[in-house]
């Protein structure tokens, strides 16, 4: 039986069965990769009550006309909200709430987040170019993880159907522990998540650098690996004895170059990275976010409101 520390992070009584969104936001810019994030919002399991927000965050101007004016940003997110809307029709439960603000995008969303307790907030990543570019330090996907106190979903390509190939980087943190909780509800009950683990070399590396036997260097590696499978199967424990499959994966050296290498050896549509919401984006979270080919989901908890401004329900933690 697993000890009480092992145990899953989410409330009882939630774990085995698929748990929907209460609280979900998509930043919208109308561009054609933030049209992307709507329709991948739209396919996300949504809870009994879920709110879905969808927010566009005008420039301060002067005036309110003109091509990038509030009044020509409040007509398209009214034509988003409208659609978005339409495609929930069968889910009269859900409300879906029009937010347009002025400011500073990461700023208003940061705001957001927190007002309403969001759980996941999708963005559109930037149309790569050929050949492909890694994102730039100030692009505005880069401030939105490093400013929201929320999990951040980037979305790539347009979504042709839910996640079927998702991929799971895990340290065998509580921030990993949620990661792969958040990934179990965004993903269907019946889709295998693959959970990777990379080996930390140093280890090996000054053996290498001293010259030892090479028999050495491969017990070394065989310990080390062991001893990682071992940690993967009672991290996962807890999941697998409700019957959800979880694929173990393993690499061996520097972690972001492993975590791409994996996704994209994989062919994997999600790739899900725990983040501590008391401290910023580290080093890994930034370099995968900035090269990664499929959607990047950047998992961060926050402590949720005790209720909407409205006077709703407090949302799920």
């Amino acid at each position: 039986m697993s000890s009480r520390r092992s145990l899953p992070l989410l409330p009882d009584g939630l774990l085995r069965a698929q748990r929907g969104l209460r609280r979900v936001a998509v930043g919208l810019d109308f561009s054609l990769q933030s049209e992307f994030a709507l329709a991948r919002a739209l396919r996300l399991p949504l809870a009994h009550g879920a709110a879905f927000s969808v927010l566009h965050v005008s420039p301060r101007l002067d005036g309110h006309s003109g091509p990038d004016g509030t009044v020509d940003g409040e007509q398209c997110l009214r034509r988003s909200v409208t659609s978005a809307a339409k495609r929930l029709r069968q889910r009269p439960d859900v409300d879906v709430r029009e937010e347009l603000r002025t400011g500073d995008a990461p700023h208003e969303a940061a705001g957001l987040a927190k007002d309403q307790g969001v759980e996941v907030l999708v963005v559109g990543r930037p149309h790569l170019a050929h050949p492909v570019k890694p994102l730039p330090e100030d692009a505005m996907v880069m401030r939105l993880v490093r400013e929201v106190d929320a999990s951040v979903l980037v979305v790539m390509p347009h979504p042709g159907r839910v996640y079927h190939r998702p991929l799971v980087a895990v340290n065998f943190s509580r921030e990993s522990r949620r990661a792969l909780e958040l990934t179990m509800r965004l993903c269907p009950a019946s889709t295998p998540i693959e959970v990777l683990h990379v080996v930390d070399l140093r280890e090996e590396e000054a053996l290498h650098r001293e010259d030892a036997p090479l028999t050495q260097q491969l017990r070394l590696r065989q310990e080390h690996e062991d001893a990682a499978r071992r940690a993967l199967g009672r991290f996962l424990a807890p999941y697998r004895e409700t019957g959800r499959a979880m694929e173990i994966r393993l690499r061996f050296g520097d972690p972001c170059e492993c975590i791409l290498a994996e996704a994209r050896d994989r062919d994997s549509d999600l790739l899900t990275l725990g983040m501590s919401s008391a401290n910023p984006p580290t080093a890994l979270t930034e370099g995968v976010l900035r090269h990664s080919l499929c959607d990047v989901l950047i998992s961060r908890h926050a402590a949720p409101p005790a209720a909407l401004p409205d006077g709703g329900g407090a949302p799920a933690s």
